[in-house]
């Protein structure tokens, strides 16, 4: 349903979208993942973010809603992200199952829409790096034709890009291993399209902010476990707390971003495991 697109009014001549990734839900609201139950670690975000009482004129979720690839767990978010009373667009990860995620989402009035104007000046692109069996991303002939065609057809606008794997190294070893496989053709294409200013990704379960060419390149932290920054194998953080960003779009092309957690403390990991 690319061809339709999304139009979004904006206040102040300003767009804010909250980022969300990587909430990795089950049918069983009481399981957890590596010793977080991801379904309370959700809401206890969901909690924080209402509590703020910040107005979101879009919310952009990026991949990895459900961990044991069931129905439910896509219920799960869209009943709870609907809480939120904000639009809400999304794109797959490496996790989930497209088939139930798109039955689940359409039924709740999830927005499958990838091109969204934001008030006057901003266009969003999400992009499709899934791979279907494999962790690694990468964006198809197909995917990278859309963004070239999207791209020429709203030349003016400041643009910003969504995926779910990270284009450019993270500086962890083990999660660079299922990286996207081919940002040099993403790469191409943003150096001769100056429009666009920013990146967004998930997967890497870490916050994450680098200059990529032109661009403002970035990573949100997960809803539910953290990983350790800066390590050549899997390690889990005991340090750093379920979050999500809010990205500020300015009309002059500008994007400013910041990054909130709930509480340290509340959901710690089973540092015992090496892996998922």
């Amino acid at each position: 349903m690319k061809s339709n697109l999304l139009l979004k009014t904006v206040d102040q001549n300003r767009g804010r979208i909250l980022h969300i990734t990587d909430t990795h839900l089950f049918a069983d609201k009481t399981d957890s993942l590596l010793g977080i139950n991801s379904y309370a670690s959700f809401l206890a975000v969901i909690d924080k973010i209402l509590a703020q009482q910040q107005k979101y004129d879009l919310i952009v979720a990026t991949g990895d809603f459900v961990q044991d690839d069931s129905k439910q767990g896509y219920d799960y978010f869209a009943q709870t992200i609907k809480r939120l009373n904000t639009p809400c667009v999304w794109l797959a990860g490496n996790h989930d199952n497209y088939s139930y995620m798109q039955n689940s989402f359409n039924h709740h009035g999830l927005s499958e829409n990838k091109v969204i104007l934001l008030g006057q000046d901003w266009l969003i692109i999400l992009l499709n790096s899934q791979v279907i069996g494999h962790p690694y991303g990468y964006l198809s002939p197909v995917e990278l034709n859309f963004l070239q065609t999207t791209l020429a057809n709203f030349p003016n606008r400041y643009t910003l890009l969504f995926l779910h794997h990270h284009p450019i190294l993270s500086d962890s070893y083990w999660l660079d291993e299922h990286a996207l496989k081919n940002p040099d053709e993403l790469g191409n294409i943003i150096q001769s399209n100056r429009q666009i200013k920013g990146i967004g990704c998930g997967h890497i379960h870490q916050q994450l902010e680098k200059k990529w060419y032109h661009c403002i390149t970035f990573s949100t932290p997960s809803t539910c476990i953290q990983f350790k920054t800066e390590c050549d194998q899997f390690t889990l953080s005991c340090k750093d707390s379920p979050g999500w960003r809010e990205v500020e779009l300015m009309s002059n092309g500008k994007i400013k971003s910041e990054v909130y957690r709930i509480d340290n403390g509340l959901f710690q990991p089973d540092i015992s495991k090496n892996g998922y």
